[in-house]
């Protein structure tokens, strides 16, 4: 009889410590649950709203023509941006939206673009990209070579290529010489070099324009020292 009372006893004992080590565990459960995960997450959540920054993509288009072209801003972050800022070096571009987070716009100059978002939260990102599809610059004379009176040399625009039709010389006698050949498939081109400086002028397909002065030696006379030498001349007159 005695040995059944102390195991009943014993098992009381031992439900009572469970219980207690449930009601523990539970305890511990609930004050995770209620308290530390909810302070963990709604800090998390406004630690996020404070320091996050504003995400961009710029999109430059490729350019059928050279003569324009299309950038695209993609807005990537979640906080709504509140101000916008875009320049292309330096002058003010106007965006026109397109979308629920995307802006464009059409450029028709080559440079530095630069754009400025400023978040709900004031936090600020600058985005950068270089614009440079557009032709904006004239051929370009290469390999020129002087033989006989001849001057002979190559002329190159890797955009919207040489306008052939446009090449033609003028010196002090004669306002429109013509070219003694064209050769299209290498770009090359030759003009008879007389006793007068020449200058020869030549487009590419868009328009931009070069100028380029020959003595009669065959050597090349950059636009200062065009300008010295005409200063010069009339100095002496």
């Amino acid at each position: 009889m005695n040995q059944y009372n102390n195991q009943v006893r014993s098992n009381r004992r031992k439900t009572r410590s469970g219980n207690r080590n449930d009601a523990g565990h539970n305890g511990f459960l609930s004050i995770l649950l209620f308290y530390v995960l909810p302070f963990i997450v709604v800090n998390s959540l406004i630690f996020f709203l404070v320091t996050s920054k504003p995400k961009g993509e710029i999109t430059i288009g490729e350019s059928s023509d050279y003569i324009s072209t299309t950038m695209e801003l993609k807005i990537n972050s979640l906080l709504p941006v509140k101000g916008m800022e875009v320049t292309l070096d330096g002058t003010p571009v106007e965006l026109t939206k397109t979308g629920l987070k995307t802006y464009s716009t059409v450029l028709t100059n080559n440079g530095g673009l630069e754009i400025k978002l400023t978040s709900f939260n004031k936090m600020k990102t600058i985005l950068h990209e270089q614009v440079n599809v557009l032709d904006d610059t004239p051929p370009v004379i290469k390999d020129q070579v002087f033989e006989d009176g001849v001057l002979s040399f190559r002329l190159e625009d890797t955009q919207s290529g040489v306008d052939y039709s446009s090449i033609s010389g003028c010196d002090e006698d004669n306002q429109d010489i013509s070219p003694l050949s064209i050769d299209r498939s290498t770009g090359r081109v030759t003009f008879e070099l007389k006793k007068d400086n020449l200058t020869i002028t030549a487009k590419d397909k868009i328009g931009n324009e070069l100028h380029r002065t020959f003595t009669p030696q065959g050597e090349s006379i950059e636009e200062e020292e065009l300008q010295d030498l005409q200063a010069e001349d009339q100095t002496e007159s």
